[in-house]
């Protein structure tokens, strides 16, 4: 499929924002006017929600601000513009990656309470995220050893700070 005619068909049938990241992110790889792509191209481009949001991340600020919008809100438009589910296996491994490995230390470390309870409350609400999304509760047999350990990091730094 050309390029431009997949451009075209977003701009006339999505919003601006929409137009913009798509030709953004396909301008830093393709000559958009001349080029081709393949289905399967496009999909890993769009679809591979870390690379989606590393291809977009210089222009978060115009997207926040101009468009007022989200990545995450675009990132669902397009995945249903390709017939993806959005709640997918790329989106939960970028997820996961976000509370995997976080050190219980750089929670206590906060001297502020109120700031504490905020920064642990945060950490609550992407680990609940994850375990409330259809991808990991499709998935959940396979998926149950992943979230473990940040539940156990969670449970110790709530033990620790006196939160229950």
């Amino acid at each position: 499929m050309k390029i431009s005619n997949f451009l075209e068909d977003i701009k006339n049938n999505q919003e601006e924002v929409v137009y913009y990241c798509c030709k953004h992110l396909l301008s830093k790889k393709f000559d958009v006017e001349n080029d081709s792509i393949e289905d399967s191209e496009l999909k890993e481009l769009f679809i591979n929600y870390d690379n989606f949001t590393k291809s977009l991340n210089d222009s978060t600020g115009i997207i926040y601000r101009k468009y007022k919008s989200e990545l995450n809100d675009i990132y669902k438009i397009i995945c249903e513009i390709l017939n993806e589910d959005p709640d997918n296996e790329y989106l939960f491994n970028y997820r996961l990656a976000r509370v995997k490995n976080q050190e219980p230390k750089q929670f206590l470390d906060i001297e502020d309470k109120d700031t504490q309870e905020t920064v642990v409350q945060k950490f609550e609400d992407k680990i609940n995220t994850i375990l409330e999304s259809k991808y990991y509760k499709k998935n959940e047999d396979k998926l149950f050893n992943e979230m473990i350990i940040p539940q156990k990091t969670l449970d110790l730094i709530k033990s620790a700070i006196g939160l229950s």
